[in-house]
């Protein structure tokens, strides 16, 4: 960017607001809604705290550790050693699947330990060790085999990405499945085992003001022109100029987009038709989350857990309250019952299939519960399915070529954490800088 020149920045979420952070005042930050940070905030009700959905915080890169640590929430974290299970066959076992099979009824640790040691050692897995994966279901055939995919990595992927796991591609998986080794499936066969497997075995929540409180402090920091409540129109990367929905134009010298990639394309209005089919392939899922304030009835101790049984409609409950017992009022406990779909939210379906299930599983009593209410995500999860890289790589570079920045989890169309969130914000304000 020239000197003296102005950058604009789309979207005021956590990669939005690292980068108009370390441009300082050579930026304006447009932000659509009427407060900053994106889905990393929290709304109260009637006592109870909420995020959407569930926010844990880790970081690795030293910067940003300091940063969070001392400045953007310093004194008001606390750490949790992860807490988390998953709900199958009747009974509680610990999250990772893959790592505490000790719990479950024999036949199933069974199909698990001989499906692993066939896939990564035996001759029933030769195959996939030998060529290149062609989908997630082969990947997680290749990795954890079949009874671990059966019981477990099938269904829930499934329920939560809503399509099959041989229409997910195999970059899906990543750094976010852990991989055990054969003596870690056996010890978790044989009894407990360690918890701290997985990159959120330990991770930082705000005492107060839920996480809504990172975007908040972060904001303390900006130099930048702040506009809340604008949303933009339309883009002209040609002439590097940005229409808002109230009829303002704005020109830049560099921009940052961090809003949804295929929510970007369309902005453009006159772009080549190779981008905006590209852009028409990119798919998500959405989540509807419903969150449940109800009397303390006791029942299993968890901070998130999984579900991957079709029976329960849900792929994921949370429990802000056992994070941070100041999220709800005391004698409660709050749960966060998440659901992923494609298309319209059945509101009311939901929430009665939230309150069953939490019944069912001994959560609440339906008597003693005192709110229950829904909030949709429209574009929640980024889909990889096998049109997501090519897809992706077009828009992204028809937006490169005219020196645009993409950032965050959905500018770059990915999948990635919160830190991962700050930390591309931030390299995108370098490269503009």
């Amino acid at each position: 960017m020239r000197r003296g020149g102005r950058a604009i920045v789309i979207g005021g979420g956590l990669a939005g607001l690292a980068c108009a952070r370390e441009l300082g005042n050579a930026c304006t930050l447009l932000e659509a809604e009427d407060r900053l940070g994106g889905l990393c905030r929290t709304d109260v009700i009637d006592g109870f705290s909420f995020d959407w959905t569930g926010h844990w915080l880790h970081a690795r890169d030293p910067e940003m550790r300091k940063l969070i640590q001392e400045r953007w929430l310093g004194g008001n974290l606390l750490e949790v050693q992860r807490r988390a299970r998953i709900y199958s066959e009747g009974v509680w076992t610990t999250f990772p699947y893959q790592f505490h099979l000790h719990g479950l009824p024999a036949r199933t640790i069974s199909d698990c330990v001989l499906g692993f040691i066939d896939a990564t050692l035996g001759p029933g897995g030769e195959e996939l060790r030998s060529r290149p994966l062609a989908n997630a279901a082969e990947f997680i055939l290749r990795h954890l085999g079949e009874g671990f995919a059966r019981h477990f990595m099938f269904p829930y992927n499934e329920k939560l990405f809503t399509v099959a796991c041989e229409d997910l591609s195999p970059e899906w998986g990543g750094r976010f499945i852990p991989r055990p080794s054969l003596e870690e499936v056996v010890n978790g066969a044989a009894g407990p085992a360690r918890e701290d497997v997985g990159y959120n075995a330990t991770f930082w929540y705000p005492r107060e003001g839920g996480i809504e409180a990172l975007p908040r402090g972060i904001s303390t920091e900006l130099r930048a022109d702040v506009r809340l409540s604008s949303r933009v129109q339309s883009i002209d990367l040609a002439r590097r100029r940005i229409r808002l929905v109230s009829g303002e134009e704005l020109e830049y010298d560099a921009l940052v987009l961090t809003a949804p990639l295929p929510v970007c394309a369309r902005l453009l209005g006159e772009a080549p038709a190779e981008v905006r089919d590209a852009a028409s392939r990119l798919r998500a899922v959405s989540v509807t989350v419903v969150e449940v304030g109800a009397k303390d009835r006791g029942g299993e101790r968890f901070h998130w857990a999984y579900f991957p049984e079709k029976e329960f409609p849900f792929y994921r409950i949370g429990s802000p309250s056992e994070v941070n017992p100041a999220l709800a009022p005391a004698g409660f406990r709050s749960f966060a019952v998440e659901f992923a779909h494609r298309g319209a939210p059945e509101t009311k379906r939901f929430i009665e299939q939230a309150l069953e299930g939490l019944s069912r599983c001994g959560l609440i009593d339906r008597g003693g519960v005192v709110l229950s209410r829904a909030r949709t995500i429209p574009v929640a999860y980024v889909l990889f399915d096998h049109d997501h890289a090519q897809a992706r790589a077009t828009v992204q570079r028809h937006f490169e070529r005219h020196g645009a920045q993409l950032a965050g989890r959905y500018g770059k169309w990915e999948y990635s954490s919160m830190e991962d969130a700050l930390l591309s914000g931030r390299e995108a304000a370098r490269n503009v800088a």
